[in-house]
């Protein structure tokens, strides 16, 4: 049996860049902040491109592991919306927004991170499961993709329906 030391001695390092990032943006959500909205949209693009990875593959012609990808995808959408982030204000001239403080963006982070973590520990260790795990693993990339698209469509409704603020110079 491999010890925990032994997994996390042989994990990538940019992985634990990549925790580090993603605990930083969800304490800094926390607490209502101005951002540039290109920013707001680093950690959604982070998580849909780990989401869209699968079917890059050769095993995305594969008929089913697509449908558990896709109904995974449409099941989080609605989370994904009902959870965005709020926004208070945005600026035209700056093109920054003002987003309320919360604690789901660092649940949401963590909650990914060891979901994608735990899978790939998983995969690496357990051949015999491969098939299972593989199905896990395009559920969980479908369920990002599906929940950012649902969050991205909620910052575009919120958007638009605050006014937009000038602030001369």
């Amino acid at each position: 049996m491999v010890g925990a030391f032994q997994i996390l001695a042989h994990t990538p390092v940019y992985v634990w860049f990549l925790l580090s990032y993603l605990v930083w943006q969800g304490v800094a959500a926390t607490r209502t902040r101005n951002r540039p909205l290109w920013r707001l949209l680093t950690v959604p693009f982070i998580f849909m491109v780990l989401g869209i990875w699968p079917l890059i593959g050769k095993s995305a012609s594969d008929i089913k592991l697509v449908g558990i990808w896709l109904g995974a995808s449409l099941l989080l959408a609605l989370p994904g919306f009902v959870t965005g982030p709020r926004v208070i204000a945005r600026d035209a001239t700056s093109r920054e927004v003002t987003i309320s403080g919360s604690v789901v963006p660092f649940v949401r982070n963590m909650t990914l991170f060891v979901l994608h973590y735990a899978l790939a520990v998983a995969l690496a260790f357990s051949p015999d499961g491969a098939q299972i795990l593989t199905m896990a693993g395009y559920a969980l990339s479908g369920g990002s993709i599906g929940y950012f698209a649902g969050w991205a469509f909620a910052l575009r409704r919120h958007l638009y329906d605050i006014p937009i603020e000038r602030h001369s110079a």
